[in-house]
């Protein structure tokens, strides 16, 4: 496994893990009032400290473990990979963006905006990353 799909695998389990946390234990009983915007935030910080704390920590350790594979250019398999992860993140990031504009239409509160928000972006990253896990295990 090469050193960027090493931090690939990190990323897709520090979000699964992280946002998991985040809409599993998000107080959903507030988010039609005030209240809801600000656990959202709140609930942001740990979470935004999570995955920026393993990320961190998991790319040092490999490139002090292996550190040629850290300082390697990208090639073009690996470029190719980069490009049709994040073309097929392209799809539910639009996705997203109708049911924001459709929650907007339909008088969805604040806070349940901007958990949809949150959420579109984070589906759309783990379709990218994980999109590029597959184009690495296939061998592209």
């Amino acid at each position: 496994m090469s050193f960027r799909e090493k931090i690939h695998w990190v990323a897709f389990i520090s979000l699964s893990l992280s946002f998991g946390w985040f809409f599993l234990s998000y107080p959903w009983s507030i988010v039609n009032t005030p209240a809801g915007i600000v656990a959202t935030a709140g609930m942001l910080v740990p979470v935004t400290i999570a995955i920026i704390g393993s990320m961190s920590v998991a790319a040092a350790a490999l490139a002090i473990r292996t550190p040629k594979e850290a300082h390697l250019k990208e090639d073009e398999r690996e470029k190719t990979i980069h490009l049709k992860g994040t073309h097929m993140a392209y799809y539910p990031l639009i996705l997203g963006v109708w049911a924001n504009l459709f929650a907007i239409f339909y008088h969805i509160s604040p806070a349940g905006r901007l958990n949809l928000l949150i959420a579109t972006a984070v589906i759309a990253e783990l379709v990218r990353v994980g999109a590029q896990l597959y184009y690495y295990r296939r061998g592209y």
